[in-house]
């Protein structure tokens, strides 16, 4: 069978390959064969292959790929609930630029029959982590809001999705103009343009609202504005840092405004297993299912095309592996 590894670490388009690799077999009593058929190309994945994440292969070579869709191929004697032909994600750090895998079955979940499978490659990342910065942080209460950067992202599209849900109000900061109505239209409540004076701006959009909780996936001078944006003593949460500078909150905010500053990582050992995270992909599912969490997709490639779909990746836009669709 296919899949794509890494033999050393370094420019992911110089050391991904793609390699045949043996089958892996029928599965034993506990255990389900999946045929992936989409798989994300995320930031913590290239990261991985660079060598820089905190969650590296044990040894080398090793196949690469950290979330997707599969659908159940066989089914060990053991195993309930679950029956060929189901979807199911695959579980966190899974090789999942292969074709096929063995999965124990403990923990997995039927997927929504009818939702789209492009989607649900997304979900065992992004829903999970805005469910958990927008609980686990800030007591809200419905009617409360939110102000996050990145909201074009895919997690940007869960917090809106997730916080309406929850029937919270967002502000979604964007970079560029023509994602204003996109993502009005995607359910968040105000859209703004970053740039100057966005506290001023938020107020004037929100009524002046008590804003507790900022959502930074950027860093740099945009996390900073968020801050600013912030009620006295608000929260601000650092998931990730896409401008790859350093995290800035002004010394006056820090200091007279009592603004906190936080950090999630998904991956931590308090979030990863915790069952409000396998909540969180369950409720994204049944949002995917329902047509209210959509992140545009930018491209899909076959596992031939390794270094065209990273580069594309590294360019931006949301990039899939099209392994072994049905």
């Amino acid at each position: 069978m296919k899949a794509l590894q890494i033999a050393r670490h370094g420019a992911p388009h110089e050391v991904v390959e793609l390699v045949d690799l043996p089958e892996p077999g029928a599965p034993k009593p506990e255990e389900v064969l999946v045929a992936v058929e989409y798989a994300p190309i995320n930031v913590s994945e290239i990261l991985r292959i660079l060598g820089q994440y905190p969650l590296l292969p044990r040894s080398l070579p090793a196949v690469v790929g950290n979330e997707g869709v599969a659908r159940i191929v066989a089914v060990g004697n053991r195993v309930r609930g679950l029956k060929v032909e189901d979807r199911v994600l695959l579980p966190a750090t899974s090789p999942a630029w292969s074709e096929r895998l063995l999965l124990p079955a403990a923990g997995l979940f039927a997927l929504p029959a009818g939702a789209d499978p492009q989607q649900l490659a997304m979900l065992s990342i992004n829903p999970p982590t805005a469910a958990l910065v927008l609980s686990e942080y800030v007591d809200l209460k419905p009617g409360d809001w939110v102000i996050q950067n990145a909201g074009n992202s895919g997690v940007g599209r869960s917090v809106i999705a997730i916080a309406k849900y929850r029937g919270l109000r967002t502000v979604s900061v964007v970079r560029r103009a023509e994602l204003v109505d996109e993502l009005r239209a995607a359910g968040s409540d105000v859209v703004l343009v970053d740039g100057p004076d966005l506290a001023v701006r938020v107020a004037a959009a929100t009524g002046k609202a008590s804003i507790k909780l900022a959502l930074d996936g950027v860093a740099g001078q945009s996390g900073a504005a968020l801050a600013g944006a912030l009620a006295p003593g608000g929260s601000l949460v650092v998931y990730s840092f896409m401008s790859r500078q350093p995290v800035i909150v002004s010394g006056t905010d820090l200091v007279f405004r009592n603004i906190a500053l936080r950090g999630f990582w998904l991956y931590a050992p308090q979030f990863r297993d915790s069952p409000k995270a396998i909540d969180a992909m369950k409720l994204g599912a049944r949002l995917i299912a329902e047509g209210k969490l959509t992140v545009p997709v930018a491209a899909r490639y076959p596992l031939t095309q390794a270094a065209a779909a990273l580069g594309h990746a590294l360019k931006g836009g949301k990039v899939l592996f099209q392994i072994s669709p049905q």
